[in-house]
């Protein structure tokens, strides 16, 4: 999203794994992930952008899991 170079555990993963999404949280999962830090988390365009990452739409559930972190 933004593009900053940070350290990756102060951002938070968002993974696909055999066309599920999961929000990482401990477990390093294989899969296709996007970290995204915390100043994109609010921003309008974080949905289109994920979506944009993993070459698919990703579901509103995972949005807002990432906004309530």
């Amino acid at each position: 999203m933004c593009r900053k170079l940070q350290p990756i555990n102060a951002m938070t993963r968002v993974v696909r794994v055999n066309g599920e999404f999961f929000v990482q949280t401990t477990k390093r999962l294989n899969g296709r992930g996007a970290h995204v830090c915390a100043t994109c988390l609010s921003s309008p365009n974080l949905s289109k952008a994920l979506s944009r990452s993993f070459k698919s739409p990703l579901p509103t559930t995972i949005i807002d899991q990432l906004v309530q972190k």
